[in-house]
């Protein structure tokens, strides 16, 4: 009886780590039908069906994570907390890799903007988008860490 009210409380911090993959599995999702499908790995810019599979690889790998800790599944904690770290490393490479080669940018901007638009994508504009959008996802994936860290009781097995 007492293990099946536990089973019931669900933390607030959960939650939103759910609505946070959720999300995320919707931008990817989102992504998959951009024209032309794009993805940055590092150096390497990834187009059409290469980066639809990194999509889906990276969808099945939230969608794991989602149903595990829906399901209190300890490899789900071990499991969100590695996909944070990537998470943190990625953008970082990928910011890394602009500063070391910004005509990469060009040619990512000028495939999926209008002219109009891709004449304001200045490598200044550019670190601007990029600098908020690493230290924002490094902060929220920070947290999560954190949070799956200290939450071990939550998930069972």
């Amino acid at each position: 009886m007492e293990n099946e009210q536990i089973k019931q409380k669900f933390p607030v911090g959960m939650i939103l780590i759910l609505v946070l993959i959720g999300w995320g599995i919707v931008g990817l999702l989102l992504g998959m039908f951009k024209v032309p499908p794009l993805f940055q790995l590092g150096s390497i810019l990834i187009s059409g069906a290469g980066a639809i599979i990194v999509d889906l690889v990276m969808i099945g790998i939230s969608a794991s994570i989602f149903y595990g800790i829906v399901k209190r599944l300890e490899w789900a904690r071990k499991l969100a907390i590695g996909w944070s770290i990537v998470s943190i490393l990625l953008p970082l490479v990928n910011f890394v890799s602009f500063l070391g080669n910004k005509t990469m940018y060009d040619s990512y901007y000028q495939k999926i903007l209008s002219p109009e638009a891709y004449s304001l994508m200045t490598p200044t504009a550019i670190a601007g988008i990029l600098i908020p959008t690493l230290v924002l996802s490094s902060i929220i994936n920070l947290v999560i860490i954190i949070y799956l860290a200290r939450k071990k009781s939550f998930f069972v097995n």
